[in-house]
């Protein structure tokens, strides 16, 4: 059983095991912002041509879209902890002989490993969280562990930039292992093991795994495809999406209508909380990815700056999403995840508008406040979608659940930066590249990020108020006793004893 915590504060065990567990986390997201700034050097260190270098980072993104759909099956059948620490030596012993690589079909070769455990750590660390911590304490714990996410986009350019000029390339890699031994120490000491869930006598769902994981990796691949190519017209992105989108498509039916546990199962569709949720999962993907590849570019061409600089330019944007996220955590139980995602949303659009009106002499100096701005509003969104998408969940569902959630998260994402690469693309094209032309494309670029974000206010209102979100937390605590004595995907320490009551904190 979970403890119970006296009154309304946050259990200390509950930020023990957060802590924890974004250790992993942070250093898969550490490492994609590092090696994305590393990708001339390696192209000159190995003598290759930028296009084979991008390899590196397409197939980690392709290995990990045919990972992370099976990581619900994973909890399930091995247990949450057990399939986490698996997953972060996978990718400790990727990052370990990606730092030994001779050449770049070697460095591609171990990335696709490091991916094996990449694409697991986040969806089962966020299940374990919401396992042990349940819904009432999610919001704001979520919140605290999102903090350090915030700033990481900001720092790992400025890490990156340091290890390549000091320590060399190959320390990109080997800066992972410090923070993956010690997120493995932390969790075996901190997060109770994890027994096999209700599922997890199930046979794999092999007929699934065929259809979803290369459905998904064809859509990945295409999207980017797309940005590379300036459109989805060209054979290498339609092709690919046509292909993912049927596949995709026929998972979709098959599912619905398989009798044994399917690998993603759609059927949590029916709870209208985590459908709502998870739609505007996927738009705030497009939203938060889209904005990830486009911000960094604008300041590199626009203004001139370095990856180094345009990184360090964008830190008032991690600031502000850090602090409304920690005061969206202490929020969502009050006043329920519909009233802060429509501001955060209308902050963030509102926030978004100068960057759309972005000219030949705007200063970079102008732009930083609208950051600040936009991070606020887009901390005000995450911590609250994910309360409301479990709020109504038994705890044995929640390993299927954050397997959705983190699909519809990484398409979403890949579909959003495509469009947006596709437009600037087309907007640059055809013309020198003079400073009135660069702004030009980049603010009809910005206006179509706006209108992404606005479209997220329309679905936000569907999302449950402050009256049905205590409904649910109310509910779910019942579920949450009856399902604890069965040990359904519940937490229990390694000899098989209950979690101890935890030392409540205020946060």
């Amino acid at each position: 059983m979970n403890p119970q915590p006296a009154g309304d504060r946050l259990p200390r065990e509950y930020l023990r095991i957060g802590f924890a567990l974004v250790l992993g986390a942070a250093m898969a997201m550490l490492d994609a912002t590092v090696v994305a700034v590393a990708t001339r050097t390696l192209a000159e260190r190995f003598g290759s041509a930028l296009s084979a270098v991008a390899w590196v980072t397409t197939a980690y993104l392709l290995t990990m879209s045919v990972v992370v759909p099976l990581a619900g099956w994973a909890m399930d059948r091995f247990g949450g902890r057990r399939v986490w620490l698996v997953a972060v030596a996978a990718f400790l012993a990727g990052s370990v002989l990606c730092g030994l690589a001779w050449s770049i079909p070697s460095l591609i070769a171990f990335r696709v490993l490091q991916a094996v455990g990449g694409g697991l750590i986040q969806p089962v660390g966020q299940a374990l969280l919401g396992r042990n911590v349940g819904p009432r304490y999610m919001a704001r714990v979520m919140a605290v562990m999102s903090i350090p996410m915030a700033l990481l986009p900001v720092l790992g350019p400025a890490v990156g930039g340091v290890l390549l000029a000091e320590a060399g390339w190959r320390w990109i890699f080997f800066i992972n292992v410090p923070i993956g031994v010690a997120g493995i120490v932390l969790v075996r000491r901190w997060v109770p093991a994890s027994v096999p869930g209700p599922a997890g006598g199930a046979r794999f769902d092999v007929r699934g795994f065929a259809l979803i994981s290369p459905g998904l990796a064809a859509l990945v691949y295409g999207c980017s495809a797309a940005g590379d190519h300036g459109g989805f017209s060209a054979p290498a992105a339609w092709g690919p999406v046509l292909a993912g989108a049927v596949l995709v498509t026929v998972f979709v039916l098959y599912s619905l209508r398989t009798r044994i546990q399917p690998l993603v199962d759609l059927r949590l569709f029916r709870d209208k909380a985590f459908a709502v949720a998870m739609l505007n999962t996927a738009l705030m993907g497009a939203t938060l990815f889209g904005a990830m590849f486009l911000l960094p570019l604008y300041f590199q061409q626009a203004h001139g700056f370095s990856p180094l600089r345009s990184g360090l330019v964008l830190a008032p944007q991690g600031v502000g999403t850090a602090l409304s996220t920690f005061a969206a955590g202490r929020l969502t139980n009050r006043v329920g995840p519909r009233v802060l995602v429509m501001t955060g949303t209308a902050v963030a659009t509102a926030a978004t508008l100068p960057f759309a009106l972005v000219g030949a002499h705007t200063s970079a100096a102008a732009l930083l406040a609208p950051l600040f701005l936009r991070g606020l509003g887009l901390g005000l969104v995450m911590a609250p979608l994910i309360a409301a998408g479990y709020s109504t969940l038994r705890r044995a569902a929640i390993p299927q659940a954050t397997t959705t959630f983190n699909i519809l998260n990484r398409v979403g994402g890949s579909i959003g930066t495509a469009v947006l690469a596709v437009i600037l693309v087309r907007g640059l094209a055809g013309g020198a590249p003079t400073a009135s032309r660069v702004a030009s494309a980049y603010g009809a670029t910005f206006w179509w990020a706006l209108a992404c974000t606005a479209v997220t206010l329309v679905t936000a209102a569907f999302l449950p108020g402050a009256k049905a979100m205590r409904a649910a937390l109310a509910a779910a605590a019942t579920h949450q006793a009856a399902d604890a004595p069965a040990g359904a995907g519940g937490s229990t320490g390694s000899t098989g004893s209950t979690v101890k009551t935890a030392e409540p904190v205020s946060a």
